[in-house]
């Protein structure tokens, strides 16, 4: 099968939710360094951040495994080795998410000293972000012209519906916080009219809310 038939897939998403990972792990890394040692309460509203944040990516990646990377395998057979790059660098990624959650698990039970959970969350990040920059910049224009638009939303709807309902809030609120307005009306211009109304009249507000909470800045 031709994707070069069917429409292209609206690849400008993947920018917005890689926007969301860039900012979000040196974020929690911060929170993590200035949260007050002992504060076990504290501890454990910056670790389900981390823990939305660290399952969320797992779903994303987790999802390019099944659903993109075989497809450019037998459509884009040329890129072979990117796309070996791609799954080599999800494995590093996924490697260094281990240790972080290892070593979360005991600093959300006793927070005495965050230095080495914030450490393995900067050598995360850099592997994270490394295979972002190389995924937006040789993947994307494969993506672009190998999968249909069809493809590219079945693949984010699955990734989107492994949230929780609660999740679902702070995953619509983190993808409008680092959109621009277009980019914003675009997505929100996709979801049914109740959804939408129940997002600009509520959903922002309890997402404001969990923020100011997430940040401290409501403390």
């Amino acid at each position: 099968m031709s994707a070069l038939a069917a429409a292209p897939a609206r690849t400008e998403e993947m920018a917005i939710i890689h926007r969301i990972f860039r900012r979000a792990f040196p974020m929690v890394a911060a929170l993590v360094r200035q949260a007050p040692a002992g504060d076990t309460a504290r501890a454990e509203t910056i670790a389900a951040h981390l823990d939305f944040h660290l399952n969320g990516l797992h779903n994303h990646h987790s999802g390019e495994d099944t659903n993109i990377w075989p497809r450019l395998l037998e459509r884009a057979a040329p890129q072979a080795e990117l796309i070996n790059r791609m799954e080599a660098q999800h494995e590093v990624v996924a490697e260094r998410s281990e240790r972080v959650r290892a070593l979360l698990c005991t600093w959300r039970r006793s927070p005495a000293n965050g230095e080495e959970l914030a450490t393995a969350l900067d050598e995360f990040t850099a592997a994270l972000v490394e295979h972002l920059d190389d995924e937006e910049a040789h993947v994307v224009p494969l993506i672009r012209a190998h999968i249909t638009a069809g493809e590219w939303e079945r693949f984010g709807r699955e990734t989107f519906e492994k949230f929780t309902k609660p999740e679902k809030l702070i995953a619509t609120g983190e993808l409008e916080s680092v959109a621009s307005a277009e980019e914003a009306e675009s997505f929100l211009g996709t979801l049914p009219l109740p959804v939408k109304l129940m997002w600009r009249y509520l959903g922002r507000r309890k997402y404001a809310a969990y923020m100011r909470n997430v940040t401290a800045t409501g403390r």
